[in-house]
């Protein structure tokens, strides 16, 4: 059976990953492996601001899992969640080298300015470096399609 990582971080550009990457697997009948990749807080923080930020970042990581396992459920696909902590480009390469996953599916930017002003570094990182094929899903427009 094919396996999907799909990398999501509750972005736009994540819920496009997790469109595309649902409808593609109830298409040929893969299973997908959902995969939020967080970035450990400064231990500079100190306590009790450090627990509270790594509590808030598990919980919104957690969340974000949640509801595409959701979704995935609603419409058929097997399906499981992972949450790691890391560099987010080495994260989801080890995981999908580690899974042996068919396809890499991740939005074109994830969150917050220094991620737009960086052009989808993320995804251009595990597109560069991927041993796998990367699909790469943009918001899909609003626009509606004209009657000829």
């Amino acid at each position: 059976m094919k396996l999907f990582l799909v990398a999501i971080d509750g972005s736009e550009g994540s819920n496009a990953a997790i469109d595309e990457a649902l409808d593609l697997a109830q298409e040929i009948g893969a299973q997908v492996t959902f995969v939020f990749v967080r970035k450990p807080p400064p231990s500079l923080l100190g306590s009790p601001y450090y627990e509270r930020l790594l509590r808030s970042e598990l919980a919104k990581a957690r969340v974000t899992i949640d509801a595409a396992t959701s979704k995935a459920l609603e419409v058929g696909v097997d399906t499981q969640g992972e949450i790691l902590e890391g560099d987010p480009v080495d994260e989801i390469l080890s995981l999908a080298d580690n899974e042996r996953a068919d396809l890499i599916v991740m939005g074109s930017r994830g969150r917050g300015a220094l991620a737009g002003a960086l052009l989808g570094s993320i995804s251009s990182g595990v597109v560069q470096h991927a041993s796998m094929p990367v699909l790469i899903a943009k918001k899909r427009s609003a626009r509606q399609p004209v009657a000829a």
